[in-house]
């Protein structure tokens, strides 16, 4: 069972292709499927060079409560970092949360 204190920072998700904003217009590009609380968790970190630059990346797991809707590709924004959803990981058993296996850095968003 979770607790709503773990869930301690807001989680914007987002899906890449076309949508309408709030008077129904088309727009292209990211457009918010939900906003959450979560918790996140950085799994690990590296720093390569990509032309002559320095280049960091991590890895992360970001908690949030049970959802079916999130597919890989999509992506979450918290606190103004840019995380990819590699992997959405329901816990279908208790249905009450959902653990989204996240990267960050070399290529955001």
């Amino acid at each position: 069972m979770m607790r709503a204190g773990d869930l301690n920072r807001r989680v914007r998700i987002e899906r890449n292709g076309s949508g309408t904003d709030d008077l129904g217009q088309p727009v292209d590009g990211w457009t918010e499927v939900a906003t959450v609380w979560g918790n996140v968790r950085m799994l690990s970190g590296k720093e390569t060079a990509q032309a002559n630059a320095d280049v960091g990346s991590a890895t992360a797991s970001i908690r949030i409560r049970y959802r079916t809707d999130i597919t890989n590709g999509m992506r979450a924004i918290v606190d103004g970092v840019i995380f990819n959803i590699l992997q959405p990981l329901p816990n279908v058993a208790a249905r009450d949360y959902t653990d989204l296996a996240c990267s960050t850095g070399s290529n955001n968003g």
